[in-house]
């Protein structure tokens, strides 16, 4: 016989889905995070999509001693599942490598603005790698607009004695695909000014820049880290038209039931790992005596199909 199948992307998520922003301020990786249900995380199961990051059953992270590193920033989910109902939740968590932050470091939230501290010496600049550190900023992928769009404000603390003028450099600035990011150059307000795509690039680095009139730096420049949040706007295509799969007749139930006969594979653009990449299958015909089922594999993404009876 034969089975009509179908396939889409997403998660009925019972709970919140959030967006962790971790900043670690040494190279030792370690319960840098913790995950709380507010009921205790009692008879919870926690998965990391990232091999190289663990969960305790506390819901705590850490890092494997084996491929954990942030040299670069990280994301990746965090699953728990378990507790009344069966109740699953999903958090993605991004984790960065910063230095520590001065005292007079401002920090905040995205559209505010983020002051350098006071310039230091040439010998403290020596010793130390930047001033200050922006969070990362999280941009949802196919917005609106209207554009330009504000993400954050940066100025000197030195504009009060001296005019100053901004900029910013990297790919998306004055790097190849130019002007996806723009700055005004009195005012220091950082703008993003067209739709972006994550399935063309999911992040961007960028430094920003400090100069008086006479083109002399008044500030260490700073990196500007930004995270094209990924929408579902692609949908799952099966990898091939026709999948065979078989079963003995003649065995015995116990021998067959949950006995996976077919994997089916399918190729989604959206975040792997993510709950818009997730695909859920289902079985829409050929099979009316309800002999098989379907789930998904959480690794590969692949749909098996299962018999269960």
């Amino acid at each position: 016989g034969h089975l009509a199948l179908s396939a889409s992307s997403g998660c009925s998520v019972i709970g919140a889905r959030v967006r962790v922003c971790v900043h670690l301020f040494s190279t030792s990786i370690h319960s840098i995070m913790r995950f709380n249900d507010c009921g205790g995380n009692q008879a919870l199961t926690f998965k990391s999509s990232d091999r190289a990051f663990g969960v305790r059953p506390d819901g705590s992270i850490f890092a494997r001693r084996n491929g954990a590193s942030l040299t670069e920033p990280v994301q990746f989910k965090l699953t728990a599942t378990g507790g009344p109902g069966t109740h699953v939740w999903e958090t993605v968590v991004q984790l960065a490598l910063v230095d520590p932050p001065t005292p007079t470091e401002a920090r905040g939230k995205g559209n505010e603005t983020h002051v350098w501290s006071p310039k230091v010496t040439a010998e403290e600049a020596k010793r130390q790698k930047r001033d200050w550190v922006i969070p990362p900023v999280n941009v949802p992928e196919n917005s609106r607009g209207p554009f330009p769009q504000m993400l954050v404000s940066i100025r000197s603390d030195q504009d009060r004695d001296i005019s100053i003028r901004y900029s910013i450099t990297g790919v998306g600035a004055d790097q190849p695909p130019n002007e996806v990011y723009s700055i005004d150059p009195v005012a220091g307000k950082m703008f993003v000014t067209k739709p972006l795509d994550r399935e063309q690039r999911s992040s961007y680095h960028l430094r920003a820049h400090a100069v008086d009139m006479n083109g002399n730096q008044v500030e260490n420049p700073i990196d500007l880290y930004i995270y094209v949040i990924d929408m579902n706007d692609n949908r799952p295509e099966f990898r091939n038209q026709v999948y065979n799969g078989s079963v003995d007749e003649g065995s015995k139930p116990e021998n067959r039931v949950g006995l996976v006969v077919a994997n089916l594979t399918v190729i989604d653009a959206d975040q792997p790992h993510s709950p818009n990449w997730n695909a859920v299958y289902r079985i829409i015909s050929g099979d009316p005596s309800n002999h098989f089922s379907m789930r998904t594999d959480p690794v590969s993404n692949d749909g098996m199909v299962t018999v269960v009876k």
